[in-house]
């Protein structure tokens, strides 16, 4: 089972009109992130739109990339489902077809699902293969805290990502796990506020389009330059979190690897659809200014 640090880059899925995978421009993304320092990546997240694809698409952009990634760093997988039995099946076809980690999610229902219903859903995931499972606390979709404390002393969690948009509980989580658990910040527009407070890692969407900056921040942070950190993260990320997180932040991510020259569209998988006009100008003008195109 690999051991999973520092940055890993979550890229989308590059589909062609037909909305089929286009492996060309997998490569290219993938290629770039570790050309730029990144030491894994991840496929199927939510920038990914795993859980909107049909299964043998899943199917195949997991196949395509294990192709693609080679060896070089490891992979993980997201495997978006609304019950345990979906997702403890994609769980397995991932690792079967070569997968290094599953980025797992919290069951998707029409209620919220108790501690101990969350607990096991994880628990069986992580018992279906033996491949690192990394929960995912999102934005506003938490795992309490006791759920993820149960899963690391009974060995079944290692690394998390954590996205859910509150400092105490993040603090909680590190005075809960300790060093036991790694922590990667999963939270794009709060990247810095959690490194700083506990995070020791970066896995997110904007790290694939500045793959190069985000391994320099975490650099700064962990060296304790955290004023040159603060620099970077005010010149990069927070005008980058303005223009690709409102409206569709997926599509804008699309958008801007077609204008670096990663993707040859930012074809989206329906009912998602592609961003206005100002949208795109206000991406070209500030990728403009970084000189990145």
């Amino acid at each position: 089972m690999k051991s999973l640090s520092g940055v890993i880059a979550l890229i989308p899925t590059p589909l062609t009109k037909r909305g089929k995978l286009y492996v060309k421009d997998l490569k290219k993304l993938i290629d770039f992130q570790f050309e730029n320092g990144c030491t894994g990546v991840g496929v199927l997240a939510g920038i990914g739109e795993g859980y909107l694809l049909r299964p043998e698409d899943w199917t195949d952009v997991v196949k395509s990339t294990v192709d693609k990634v080679n060896g070089r760093g490891p992979l993980i997988v997201g495997c978006a489902a609304m019950g345990t039995g979906v997702a403890v099946d994609y769980v397995k076809e991932a690792a079967d077809i070569g997968a290094d980690a599953i980025l797992s999610f919290n069951p998707i229902g029409y209620r919220s699902y108790t501690v101990e219903e969350t607990y096991r859903h994880f628990k069986a995931q992580a018992e279906a293969a033996e491949v690192a499972l990394v929960p995912y606390a999102r934005d506003m979709d938490m795992i309490h805290p006791e759920v993820v404390k149960r899963l690391v002393d009974e060995g079944h969690v290692k690394h998390m990502k954590y996205g859910f948009h509150s400092c105490g509980i993040l603090e909680q989580l590190v005075s809960l796990t300790g060093d036991k658990l790694y922590r990667f910040c999963g939270a794009d527009t709060w990247t810095l506020r959690y490194l700083l407070i506990g995070c020791q890692g970066i896995m997110t969407a904007t790290a694939a389009v500045f793959p190069k900056e985000n391994v320099e921040l975490l650099k700064l942070v962990k060296a304790g330059k955290i004023k040159e950190a603060r620099e970077l993260y005010y010149k990069v990320f927070l005008p980058w979190n303005d223009a690709g997180f409102y409206e569709n932040w997926q599509w804008a991510h699309k958008y801007a690897f077609k204008l670096l020259g990663l993707m040859s569209s930012d074809n989206m998988v329906p009912p998602q659809a592609l961003g206005e006009e100002y949208h795109k100008a206000e991406i070209e003008s500030l990728l403009k200014h970084l000189k990145k195109i």
